[in-house]
């Protein structure tokens, strides 16, 4: 994304039903050297069926360079009822 603060980005972000992410995108600035553009980077984690959906939305928005990594594992908070299962369980929360 060229020459935009990361809240400006955030917002064309959010018009986009694509581009949320699960909770939301990751911008930062990027530093070039001397007196570069302003850029921004944007990380945003999407379902895997809506690849080639965020990718044209983020592009409509003004992106370039698309890298797409796979996700392993994506840790939430922990379930209060997982919580009370281990408890049950007699399974302390660092065991």
């Amino acid at each position: 994304m060229h020459e935009e603060s990361p809240e400006a980005v955030a917002e064309k972000m959010f018009s986009e039903i694509n581009l949320g992410g699960l909770q939301g995108p990751t911008i930062s600035r990027v530093i070039t050297p001397g007196d570069g553009e302003d850029m921004c980077s944007v990380e945003v984690v999407v379902l895997k069926d809506k690849l080639v959906d965020v990718i044209h939305d983020l592009r409509s928005i003004g992106g370039s360079g698309v890298v797409v990594t796979p996700v392993s594992y994506v840790f939430e908070e922990e379930p209060e009822r997982y919580g009370a299962l281990l408890e049950k369980l007699g399974h302390k929360e660092n065991d």
